[in-house]
């Protein structure tokens, strides 16, 4: 089959009998850093939740400091992190199974 890239635009075109298919190369870097904001945020909220609920000792790990300050600190900068690396993992997850409605073009890049 002939393949012809198109610059700037990550996308090649495949011509199949009379039909041509455009297949989307991923952007591997934003969905490396997504799914690293998503390992994070899980994280931050797990520990979040577990200073919430006293399960982690605040006074023995941060001496003079209250568990509603650092339960929030926690669960602020998790929910910070969380959101937006859970929705580009999904896209990309998505694009990748081919689910209708989901392409590698709705995942933001910092590409020129």
């Amino acid at each position: 089959s002939r393949r012809r890239w198109m610059s700037r635009r990550r996308q090649y075109q495949e011509n199949v009998g009379n039909d041509t298919l455009i297949v989307e190369e991923p952007p591997y870097r934003a969905i490396f850093l997504a799914f690293f904001l998503f390992s994070v945020g899980t994280a931050l909220l797990s520990v979040g939740f577990l200073v919430l609920f006293g399960h982690i000792d605040v006074a023995y790990w941060w001496p003079g400091r209250t568990w509603g300050e650092q339960a929030t600190a926690f669960l602020v900068l998790g929910g910070i992190s969380f959101i937006p690396g859970s929705y580009v993992t999904y896209v990309a997850w998505a694009s990748h199974r081919g689910l209708p409605g989901y392409t590698y073009s709705m995942i933001p890049t910092h590409d020129h």
